[in-house]
């Protein structure tokens, strides 16, 4: 009897352990899969997902996007419920690969996933404040990072890769949009398990964030002119030991804003003040913020890949104009 106790409670603590760890960021498919479900993002109940389609190419080597069904496309496309003040961050940084927001030379990255849930939640609830108490006042520039592949494969879907792609294009093309594109992007984000990125979903929100050069952002994601960077991330990422997001860097420090938004203000405060890192330690805590993730109920479709090159220019932002073109065969 003492031993089944025993058991039992070893059960109950394994447990607690693995939805502490659901909470700190989202989990890759493989992971989620190790670990029988553990790893789910959100409290809520896990609803009935579509099966990722495998990537297809065309003759051309291009990606094709006609595994998204029209189920899966939302009508609408939502502004914005919050609020990016980076309309006078935006010194244009010719030499930024990324996107990147602040005038300051000390910059710290983010790195995020577009299909993520708690990226979402950190972009929604969180980066707005950091934005305002760090780089406003010219001690940082923040960098966004995107992370499309976790050892070797797709990240949250074969989708991730394009998703990413599609945000190095807009930054590329249109850099004074990108921020706008961003809020647009995680404000209407479908959930990770779908594969909703595909092109014409993609650029329907660059649409709604009134970014030029629709036909050639559509052109570069078509082409993956932009995977190479893409890469870059990823490997970056793991040489970060970071293996779910959003995580924020600063040298060998990452710390989980999510988890522990105290821990990161603090991580912010030493690198502003040229403080040093802790090297090599992910901050963590048993503190998470609010303890769910949300979702949109709405759904996209499609499948993906990655590869790439480019540099990139700045951004700018306040909430976009939503002017719409007729789209191809995948518009919502």
């Amino acid at each position: 009897m003492v031993d089944r106790e025993t058991d039992r409670r070893s059960i109950l603590k394994l447990s607690g352990v693995a939805a502490i760890a659901s909470l700190s960021g989202c989990a890759s498919f493989a992971k989620q899969a190790n670990t029988g479900g553990a790893d789910t993002p959100t409290g809520q109940p896990e609803q009935q997902t579509t099966t990722a389609q495998p990537e297809t190419r065309t003759a051309a080597g291009n990606e094709t996007d006609a595994n998204a069904s029209v189920e899966m496309r939302p009508k609408t496309v939502s502004d914005p419920s919050f609020e990016l003040q980076t309309g006078s961050l935006q010194a244009l940084q010719t030499d930024a690969r990324y996107p990147t927001i602040g005038t300051a030379d000390t910059t710290v990255t983010v790195y995020g996933s577009w299909k993520c849930p708690y990226t979402q939640e950190f972009v929604r609830r969180q980066f707005g404040g950091l934005v305002e108490d760090f780089v406003a006042t010219g001690d940082l520039s923040i960098e966004f990072r995107n992370v499309a592949y976790m050892d070797g494969e797709p990240y949250l879907g074969p989708d991730a890769p394009r998703a990413s792609e599609a945000g190095l294009a807009v930054w590329n093309i249109d850099p004074e949009s990108f921020w706008t594109y961003f809020s647009y992007v995680f404000a209407n984000q479908p959930q990770e398990r779908r594969d909703w990125a595909t092109t014409e979903n993609l650029v329907r929100f660059a649409e709604e964030a009134d970014a030029d050069g629709i036909d050639q952002i559509r052109r570069a994601v078509r082409s993956r002119a932009y995977a190479q960077s893409v890469q870059l991330s990823a490997d970056s990422a793991a040489e970060l030991d970071i293996t779910t997001v959003p995580r924020i860097a600063s040298n060998d420090e990452v710390t989980a804003p999510t988890v522990d938004l105290e821990a990161t203000r603090e991580q912010l405060e030493r690198v502003a003040n040229g403080g040093s890192t802790f090297g090599g330690t992910t901050t963590e805590s048993n503190s998470t913020f609010g303890g769910n993730s949300t979702e949109n109920d709405t759904a996209f479709g499609s499948s993906s890949g990655g590869n790439e090159t480019g540099t990139a220019n700045n951004s700018s932002t306040t909430f976009g104009s939503n002017e719409t073109t007729e789209s191809d065969d995948d518009a919502f």
